[in-house]
Formats: structure tokens, sequence, C-alpha cells
């Protein structure tokens, strides 16, 4: 090796000895989390079987999951059924909570952590109350700015306000509040397939109708009836996604019916399947929402079984409206004129 050659390489070498001294010195060092630190909510981990409810607010909704009897609900929705995981999830994340820094006391700087009162407008904070069946508070806090991976892979802290004291606090942990009933509820609304199906109707409010049927099960397309001379429908493939309004229906938000008047807009329809089930729908697009009422009933070829289900779906849904998706709530407001030839970008599927 020549004196040049050395020379070349002993400066390659120097280079990466200095950004490899340099990487050390910028890695970010660990983060050492003592282990004895006090928890948020002292004692709350002992009285989990007692709280009966977890009461939710944020600038725009209020609300409770309860315990009703052997399960839990929602509140301000007559009880609809709350997912027991979600309640269980929420109560041991509050238990685990651990103090870890105390921040800023000053209410001016309290929307940097999103820590603002939830009554201001504009607060990104969620206040979260769990009490016990005597109204006993067991836990209080206002939750704001939350960091997934503050402390590494899985393991996050959140920004609080804890009721009793002054100033703010960056806690280890997370809180999993959601911002509103929709979160803490099933999403499945009702899931009847389009291969079942038989006939579907859809009323306008102005007095239009739209219907799609086969004759028979193996049948594979359905046809738009009512098609006027010199007129074809748009294709076998929108009409034959009609009868698919209703599988695997999913809710984006529900609400009790009567917080909601779908008023002289509603389109009425209903999807009959060959075995005799139907299930009724009146839907509404309310600014730039789609909602839907559903209930169920059965024709003269039903059995037993479907009139069991049927009432099983009725008694699920009834009292209640469900935000739906846009691609649903289209076919649940069709009209005729947009499963025709030339509906452009009006068509139903």
């Amino acid at each position: 090796m020549t004196p040049k050659t050395l020379f070349v390489f002993s400066g390659v070498t120097a280079i990466l000895v200095i950004a490899a001294a340099l990487s050390v010195i910028n890695r970010p060092a660990a983060t050492y989390i003592p282990t004895d630190r006090p928890l948020v909510f002292a004692g709350f981990s002992e009285q989990l079987n007692d709280a009966t409810s977890i009461q939710i607010q944020t600038e725009k909704r209020k609300f409770t999951i309860r315990r009703f009897g052997e399960g839990w609900g929602v509140a301000e929705l007559n009880g609809y059924p709350a997912k027991f995981d979600k309640v269980k999830t929420i109560l041991v994340e509050l238990s685990q909570l651990r103090l870890l820094e105390p921040k800023t006391a000053d209410s001016a700087r309290f929307d940097r952590l999103n820590l603002r009162n939830v009554t201001k407008k504009g607060s990104k904070s969620k206040k979260v109350t769990v009490s016990d069946k005597a109204g006993q508070v067991l836990a209080d806090g206002l939750v704001g700015k939350r960091f997934e991976d503050l402390f590494g892979t899985g393991k996050g802290g959140t920004y609080m306000r804890i009721a009793g004291k002054k100033e703010s606090w960056l806690v280890e942990g997370i809180v999993s509040a959601g911002s509103g009933p929709s979160d803490w509820v099933s999403k499945n609304i009702i899931d009847i397939r389009g291969g079942s199906m038989q006939r579907l109707q859809v009323e306008s409010p102005e007095g239009g109708h739209v219907a799609v049927s086969r004759k028979n099960i193996t049948d594979k397309n359905f046809s738009l009836e009512d098609i006027p001379p010199g007129k074809s429908q748009r294709g076998e493939w929108e009409t034959n996604q009609m009868p698919k309004a209703l599988e695997n229906l999913t809710l984006i938000d529900l609400k009790r019916a009567d917080e909601l008047n779908f008023g002289k807009q509603t389109y009425k329809g209903s999807f009959t399947t060959f075995e005799g089930l139907v299930i009724n729908s009146e839907a509404a697009k309310i600014g730039k929402k789609f909602w839907v009422r559903l209930s169920a009933a059965v024709n003269q070829d039903a059995d037993d079984t479907i009139k069991t289900r049927a009432k099983s779906i009725s008694d699920r849904l009834k009292g209640y409206v469900f935000e739906i998706k846009e691609e649903v709530g289209k076919k649940l407001t069709c009209e005729h004129v947009n499963l025709l030839e030339g509906a452009g970008t009006k068509a139903c599927a």
C-alpha cells in the first residue's frame, strides 16, 4: 500500500469515527421512569367494581355510560348497549395513570396542552368523571393532549388537569374517552345480504317510486321496474348494487329518534327477502349527512324463525336513528330517474 493510499484510507476512517461519535452523542437518551411514583387516582384500582357511571363531556357533547343491570349502556340513548371491552379499558387506564411531572397552573397557557375548560369555545379537552352507585366520585379529571409513544413504543403520556390540583400534569398513561356515544357502541346496525333479496322499493317525498326485483333467488341480475318508453336502466351493476344497501350496514353516529325530525324529506323504503323478512327504512339527508330509521316486519311467506328474527331487529333498533355513509344513504334516498341511462353523477350507486 502506497503512502498516498494509506493517507486516503486514514482520512476516511477518521471521518467515519467522527460520524459515529456524533451519532452516539445525538442519539436520544432513554427516559428513565421511576416505578414508585404515585397514582393519579389513589385507591381507584381497588374500586373498579364499584364504578357504575362514566360521564364524558366535550365542548360539543355530554354523555354518560352507565351500568344497567348486568351490562352497560348510554344513558342519554335510553340505555343503548355500550361495549363492555371499551368500559373495562377506560376504567383500567384511569386506575393505572401515574403522576410524572407538574406543569403550568396558568390558565392562559392551558390551551397549548388542550386543557381549556370544556365549556370554552374551541376547547379540545375531555372531562371524564367516574362515580359509584351512590354518586361518590371515584376519578375526575380533564384530559388533554396525548402522546402515544412519549416514553417509547407502547408507552404513552397525557396532559391532565386533575380535580383538586391547581396545576396541570404530565401523567404516564393514556385515556381512551372517545368523542361521542358512537365511540362506545358497536358500529354494526344490521346485515341483510343482497343475495337474499327478492325486491326493494323506495318512495320519495314527492311521490316518486323506485323498485328493483328478480323472480328467482338464482337470478343473477335485478331489473328496474316501470321503465318509461324509449328509456333503459342505467346498467346491471347499478341496479344490482341497490339490494346491497343493508349489507354490513354500520353507523357513523346515532341519536334517539325524538332528537331528529326528518320532516317532509323522508324517503320510505322496504327490502323484502325470499324468506319473507321485510326491512322498512325511513331515510333523509339532513345537511350533508344521511340518517335512517329501521324496523322489521314479515310477509305471508315467513316462518316462525323469520318472525322471531324480525321482532329481534325491531326491538333492538326501535327508537333510534343512525347516521350512515353517503354511499348507502344515496341508495335509500334514490330517485327513479337516477337509475335510468344518462343519470351521470346523480346515480344512486
